[in-house]
């Protein structure tokens, strides 16, 4: 079967992609909003996500809107009000969480409340999410614009990574190893599709 990406609408392509470029990590993605108390923080997972660049080490995630059309998602928000942001790697006991997650709430109304989820202060302005075996400390770089889109691309810089003691050694040449499959990341699929390795 031969699609012809042209004429079909953003909703459509996101759904083809998404199934296609196949399995992806999943930014699961927490900003400050800026209130007090258990309204704080807001807590999105991203399903466009991917390391590119070590010097300086860089990632970037993509933030859409087809699906609130008319309303700029929290996320996106918070990161203009606020660039510093906690991104973490969701294990495969986290999918309901992450799912959760993906709903669209009131602003103000915080995720991490909202489920029952935990998070841990740590040397850093937004904190570590409590589960995820890697957490990354980050600020934003850039915001980029796609043309004719609802897609906006967040360009951040790593200040830092937290990984689990329990998953972390050393190789014969002393370097840090990190064991994948004790992450146990939740790989992306279609909607509401997972997978795991192995």
């Amino acid at each position: 079967m031969e699609i012809d990406l042209d004429p079909l609408s953003e909703r459509e392509t996101y759904a083809l992609l998404t199934q296609t470029i196949i399995p992806r990590p999943i930014a699961w993605v927490l900003t400050d909003n800026s209130l007090e108390g258990s309204a704080r923080w807001n807590l999105a997972p991203f399903s466009f996500f991917n390391g590119i660049a070590s010097n300086p080490p860089m990632l970037m995630f993509s933030i859409g809107s087809w699906d609130v059309l008319g309303r700029t998602k929290d996320t996106l928000v918070n990161l203009r009000n606020n660039p510093v942001f906690t991104i973490g790697i969701a294990t495969q006991s986290q999918e309901n969480q992450v799912q959760q997650t993906s709903t669209e709430l009131p602003f103000g109304v915080s995720e991490v409340h909202e489920y029952g989820m935990s998070v841990t202060e740590w040397n850093w302005k937004t904190p570590l999410i409590d589960g995820c075996r890697i957490n990354f400390a980050c600020t934003v770089a850039k915001e980029v614009k796609i043309d004719d889109s609802s897609q906006i691309l967040i360009f951040a810089k790593i200040s830092k990574i937290w990984v689990s003691d329990e998953v972390v050694s050393k190789d014969s040449k002393d370097r840090i190893s990190i064991d994948a499959k004790l992450v146990d990341p939740l790989l992306r699929l279609g909607a509401g599709k997972y997978g795991k390795l192995g």
